[in-house]
């Protein structure tokens, strides 16, 4: 957004020029060089954990790398930094080893097959897409956003006020009601409650799906042990690398920004949720059984219940999400507060405007984290006195 070199500038051009193709490729990129960082920072702590890199001379069992490996593991590094060293100073001396190798054809080609499945979704499965897009949209999205940007701004800020004064307590209906005050002073309104639209939307979809699969996986240890590993790996990514596949089928609009931002936010509430099934006691799901109930009456009747303050938590962590998917959305035609941080940091004439939409979303969150953290506190103290 702010034109820094490197793959990020690619994909935003791409994006903001509907170029499919090119956003793919340099996505893949990214999402690539994002698995490798995650994978060798999570092997070295994992290392460090038990005791790999000091098991010489220290009594402690050398781990799945121990033997040769632990031995020579220094004399490896420093010869690889010395020819790293000679590779460096070969590549800025002379002109064929700073060559990159090949034509870069292979991107090309990445570029190319992008370009081809998104003709052929949009030839075939524009239907589908189309009809989906239009009953969220329609069914959902505007009569929700009319009801907020057509209703009196007082009327909304006094039901967002008396939201977090029940669901937090008094120190979140404070919280809500400053938030509410600088929202009208910052003179973006409207926008912040389109913005708020979308994002409640969004988490709407983010628990449904949050709470069916993370059941399931609550439930299942293998399916725990298959989908976790994805998940992980999707949160890993890089938020607007979401865009790009969206866009292919939904096309530049309010809708794509939403999917987008609901499976950036899914996998962080799937696994809370399965973290909250799974520490329900097993006698308590076995005196359920016993007792002759189903098994939905014992995930509705008592693992739910039961995962209340689990379920706070989610609700919690997929607003931030969301919401932290608006200014990306923004690229795609989400419009509303998003659209005016991406115009003010592209417009130098609308810089002002930008930064005013930049503090409404960060108010926003401050009022959603403040009602949801709060929400969830109370949840687990009554949950703590019951038992």
């Amino acid at each position: 957004l702010i034109d820094a070199p490197g793959l990020g500038k690619t994909v935003v051009k791409a994006l903001q020029s509907l170029d499919v193709g090119t956003a793919f490729n340099a996505g893949l990129a990214i999402v690539v060089m994002a698995i490798v960082l995650d994978r060798v920072t999570t092997a070295a702590c994992e290392r460090s954990a038990t005791g790999v890199p000091s098991a010489e001379g220290s009594g402690r069992a050398p781990g799945r790398l121990g033997g040769p490996f632990v031995k020579w593991r220094r004399h490896l590094l420093v010869a690889g930094g010395v020819v790293a060293a000679v590779l460096v100073y070969l590549s800025h001396t002379y002109v064929w080893a700073a060559e990159f190798p090949g034509e870069g054809s292979t991107g090309s080609t990445i570029a190319s097959a992008a370009d081809t499945v998104t003709t052929w979704a949009q030839d075939h499965l524009s239907g589908m897409t189309n009809a989906l897009r239009d009953a969220v949209t329609n069914g959902l999205l505007n009569p929700f956003q009319s009801l907020l940007t057509d209703s009196p701004w007082w009327l909304v800020g006094a039901v967002l006020v008396a939201v977090g004064a029940v669901l937090g307590g008094r120190r979140a209906g404070v919280t809500a009601g400053v938030c509410v005050a600088l929202l009208v002073g910052t003179g973006m309104w409207s926008d912040s409650m389109t913005t708020l639209a979308s994002t409640a939307v969004a988490t709407v979809l983010v628990m449904a799906l949050g709470v069916v699969v993370g059941v399931w996986m609550g439930r299942s240890p293998m399916a725990d042990r298959l989908i976790r590993p994805t998940l992980d790996a999707a949160q890993v990514m890089p938020p607007f690398v979401y865009l790009v596949p969206f866009l292919a089928l939904f096309g530049a609009t309010r809708f794509t920004a939403i999917v987008a931002a609901v499976v950036y936010a899914a996998p962080v509430t799937m696994k809370i949720i399965a973290d909250g099934v799974r520490a329900v006691p097993e006698t308590t799901v076995e005196a359920a059984a016993a007792a002759g109930s189903n098994t939905w009456q014992i995930i509705t009747k008592v693992q739910l219940p039961m995962s209340r303050s689990a379920l706070a938590l989610a609700v919690n962590q997929g607003l931030i999400y969301v919401l932290s998917m608006v200014v990306v959305g923004g690229l795609v035609g989400a419009g509303a507060l998003g659209y005016d941080v991406v115009a003010g940091f592209s417009q130098g004439e609308l810089y002002g405007k930008g930064l005013a939409a930049g503090l409404a979303i960060v108010l926003l969150g401050v009022m959603f984290d403040g009602i949801t953290q709060a929400a969830a506190r109370r949840t687990t103290a009554v949950n703590g006195r019951r038992h």
